[in-house]
């Protein structure tokens, strides 16, 4: 199967790479062949290559990639400006997370009174491995227990998210803009907060944040540190899941944007030209399988450093 994906992921990339030069012909516009030759437009040199080496303009990165950004789809003014109520494309990204959540865990839930699939089955034990080994092996199964489901709930939720930005063409990544994971980090620290202040109280809770039998001096160089870290913490959850769903984006765009740096560089020929789309187009192959990996490895690395902060917050070690 991975096999297949590879080949159906090349054969798109490829065909990408030559729709420029399918269409000129198709609409019968003259081809260039060979060395690329000086041409005076408007008064100024420009070398003409053909349509397959020509550097895509402002408008072909719109048209192709314009998905991958925020974008209003709905709910903008007259005027074009956009206000609470506006709907964007990572919105509806969203939704569709909570939608395959409710699918897949409708199917995992009904799975107890009846032998499952073997799809069923590895959810189930997906859920199985975050109770124990990173709910309960922070807070405990007494606390943990009460703390499982909504844990399970954001890292599937952040999971599909990053796995549905992959999606070939259509994909947009939600958890790839700091609006999405800025709120998730909110979301983390107001748990900090609020259930921080009911184990503790409010005084308890920011008196807790430094070491008992501290020095005067110690206590006024560290309690302005532990008041920033107690921001730092979220801050880091918001930027570590961004950046690295936004990097390895990046990373696919620089290797396609190889293509017409190549095509320039070997002087307008379209056979070499082609030839940089084989390594071009592995390169980027390859990132997006180690994504996938990274899609799952962050939505645990977040859940996992929530569940140790909110424990902490509740439970401060001195």
């Amino acid at each position: 199967m991975l096999r297949r994906l590879l080949v159906f992921v090349a054969a798109l990339a490829l065909l990408w790479v030559a729709a420029p030069a399918l269409s000129a012909q198709a609409h019968g516009e003259p081809s260039h062949g060979g060395a690329p030759h000086s041409a005076s437009h408007g008064g100024h040199g420009s070398e003409d290559y053909p349509p397959l080496l020509q550097t895509p303009d402002k408008d072909f990165f719109l048209r192709n990639f314009v998905h991958l950004l925020p974008h209003a789809m709905f709910g903008v003014g007259a005027r074009g400006e956009e206000g609470l109520a506006t709907f964007y494309n990572t919105n509806l990204f969203q939704l569709f997370a909570v939608v395959l959540i409710l699918l897949v865990f409708a199917l995992v839930k009904g799975s107890f009174d009846s032998r499952p699939s073997g799809f069923v089955r590895v959810f189930r034990g997906w859920c199985h491995w975050l109770r124990d080994e990173l709910v309960y092996a922070v807070m405990g199964p007494e606390e943990g227990r009460k703390w499982a489901p909504f844990f399970m709930y954001l890292f599937f939720f952040i999971a599909f998210m990053n796995l549905l930005g992959l999606l070939p063409v259509i994909g947009v990544t939600a958890t790839a803009t700091f609006y999405v994971t800025g709120t998730l980090a909110v979301v983390t620290f107001l748990c900090m907060l609020l259930f921080g202040f009911k184990q503790q109280g409010v005084v308890g809770f920011f008196k807790n944040l430094l070491p008992h039998g501290l020095p005067i001096p110690l206590i006024l160089l560290m309690a302005p540190i532990e008041l920033i870290g107690l921001f730092i913490k979220p801050f880091a959850l918001m930027v570590r899941l961004f950046a690295n769903m936004l990097g390895g984006h990046m990373v696919v765009y620089a290797f396609i944007g190889m293509l017409f740096l190549f095509a320039k560089m070997v002087g307008g020929s379209a056979m070499l030209a082609s030839m940089t789309a084989v390594p071009a187009v592995g390169m980027s192959v390859f990132i997006m399988i180690i994504e996938g990996f990274v899609a799952l490895l962050q939505a645990y690395v977040f859940t996992y450093l929530s569940v140790i902060f909110i424990h902490q917050a509740m439970h401060p070690a001195h």
